[in-house]
């Protein structure tokens, strides 16, 4: 009998190691494949967006990051270039844009709001720096300019 419940709990052990390094391998495989996209799309990007929401706990599929060019529109419509299928999200909720060398964020009359380090955005364009803190609906991001890194 006991040995019957040794070979379970070996087996049940053994399972449980399994799926451990099946998920570090996933994680791995996620962070290398998202690197290989940002990298091909930001060619010429200036700056992109970095999720800080873990993906695990989105019912919805997003990217660990979205690279910026010189305009970028943001929300759940698929011709946005940062497409987020939260239902907190507007169809056209902000947009980023790049003038005079500098990135700025507007929200375009969002339902619910888009936030700047905690703060709700006002009806004006606002300059967005380095290491900002952006949220729309249940989403946030870390802006990251290269632009501004680089200088």
């Amino acid at each position: 009998m006991y040995e019957i419940l040794a070979d379970v709990v070996k087996y049940i052990f053994v399972f449980v190691v399994y799926m451990f390094i099946l998920s570090i391998v996933r994680l791995i495989y996620l962070d290398i494949s998202d690197a290989k996209r940002r990298e091909a799309t930001s060619g010429a990007g200036f700056a992109y967006l970095k999720l800080v929401n873990l993906r695990r706990n989105l019912k919805f599929k997003m990217h660990e990051s979205y690279s910026i060019r010189e305009d970028a529109l943001i929300g759940r419509s698929k011709r946005c270039q940062v497409y987020i299928d939260d239902p907190y999200m507007s169809k056209n909720h902000a947009r980023i844009f790049l003038r005079d060398g500098a990135f700025y964020i507007e929200d375009l009359d969002s339902t619910n709001g888009s936030f700047l380090n905690g703060r709700r955005l006002p009806k004006h364009a606002v300059r967005l720096k380095d290491s900002d803190k952006l949220s729309f609906g249940n989403i946030s991001f870390i802006f990251v300019d290269n632009l501004e890194a680089e200088n």
